[in-house]
């Protein structure tokens, strides 16, 4: 029995022995800092180069992963759209040369200088001191205005524009230009000398087909000096007649009487005074300068400054350009192969015209009058 205590204190003894070294051996451990988790993190932590992504512990309510910004890719903003500024376009300088030119009851014609850069007019009229509407849009240097009220002042303007719709490039408007409606009957005039006169004796007035009253203003040896010096018609000279007429459009017959003797370029002098004088005391009559006709080969012979008349012409198709004249040269009708007047239509004398060039006359003048106004 007393072996088997001794046995039994002998293994409580290895127990205890072994429990102690046990002990030991842990708070030894401890004392070295060995097998610690929060250490181990902390060497790791130190080890780890600065870059890298720091996991925060599971049990953190805002866990997240940082990135460091030196980690960070680099964000190349998409480059902004530049808005190019728009170009200021620059407006085409006014159309020159407005006038109006009383048409009928109703009706005003207005016209204007040609436009160099101009594919298209448009024309705008107003009441006085209303609003402007669109009249029109032409190509022509000139347009009717119709449905105008009586008694009632009408204002102007016309813009050059590139296309027939509005474009920034349009001209600015052009100078106002105003005219008070009246009752009117278009009056048209032939001045000149005794050719001219024949139109009215003979059946140019029925061809023409106008609805305008038509009269002359001619005598038989007037020329480019006469016409306005003789006072042949009661005390008053053929210019002085013509503008009392206030003719909505004058047709200009002057020359055939001094063509074989006079210098060309005073012929023109004297025209260009007289137009002159027609828009200071007549502004609203519509001017055209009429070529000098042909003469027969042996009128010719019989005047050899009869040459001259092709040479006058070109001038006067000159001069009615710089001064915003109209010209007409109807003459083809008249010429033979040569260029000398027709057998049929030539007088005894070799220039005037026999009845049927006045009826072939009327045709033509009628034909052109019609076009510059449509």
């Amino acid at each position: 029995m007393y072996d088997g205590k001794m046995e039994d204190n002998m293994k409580n003894r290895k127990i205890h022995h072994i429990w102690s070294v046990g002990i030991a051996a842990s708070i030894l451990i401890s004392s070295l800092g060995i097998g610690s988790g929060n250490d181990q993190t902390k060497v790791q932590a130190q080890e780890q180069p600065q870059n890298t992504v720091a996991v925060l512990p599971e049990s953190s309510p805002t866990s997240t992963t940082e990135v460091s910004p030196s980690t960070q890719p680099n964000k190349t903003s998409a480059p902004k759209e530049t808005v190019q500024p728009t170009a200021k376009v620059k407006k085409w300088k006014k159309v020159s040369g407005v006038k109006l030119f009383r048409y009928s009851t109703h009706v005003v014609k207005v016209t204007w200088n040609k436009h160099k850069k101009a594919n298209y007019y448009r024309v705008y009229y107003a009441k006085k001191n209303g609003k402007y509407h669109l009249a029109g849009v032409t190509k022509n240097t000139h347009l009717l205005v119709k449905k105008l009220k009586n008694h009632t002042t009408y204002s102007f303007y016309v813009q050059a524009c590139k296309k027939k719709k509005l474009s920034p490039s349009d001209s600015v408007p052009s100078k106002k230009r105003q005219m008070k409606m009246k009752t009117y009957k278009r009056k048209i005039v032939f001045a000149g000398d005794s050719i001219c006169e024949g139109v009215g004796y003979g059946q140019a007035f029925p061809q023409m087909h106008s609805s305008a009253k038509k009269k002359t203003v001619a005598y038989r040896g007037l020329n480019t000096v006469t016409f306005h010096t003789k006072r042949i018609f009661n005390g008053r000279t053929g210019l002085q007649k013509l503008v009392a007429e206030r003719p909505y459009r004058v047709y200009m017959m002057l020359g055939m009487n001094e063509i074989h003797y006079r210098k060309t370029s005073l012929m023109i002098a004297e025209y260009k005074d007289m137009i002159n004088y027609i828009r200071q005391v007549s502004p609203n009559t519509d001017i055209v300068l009429c070529a000098v006709s042909p003469v027969t080969r042996a009128e010719r012979a019989r005047h050899t400054g009869m040459k001259q008349i092709p040479i006058f012409n070109k001038k006067l198709k000159k001069l009615a350009k710089k001064v915003h004249a109209n010209y007409l040269d109807y003459t083809d009708f008249l010429k033979d192969s040569g260029g000398y007047l027709k057998a049929q239509y030539a007088a005894r004398d070799g220039y005037h015209w026999k009845n049927p060039a006045y009826t072939q006359f009327g045709k033509v003048v009628g034909k052109y009058d019609k076009a510059l106004d449509h």
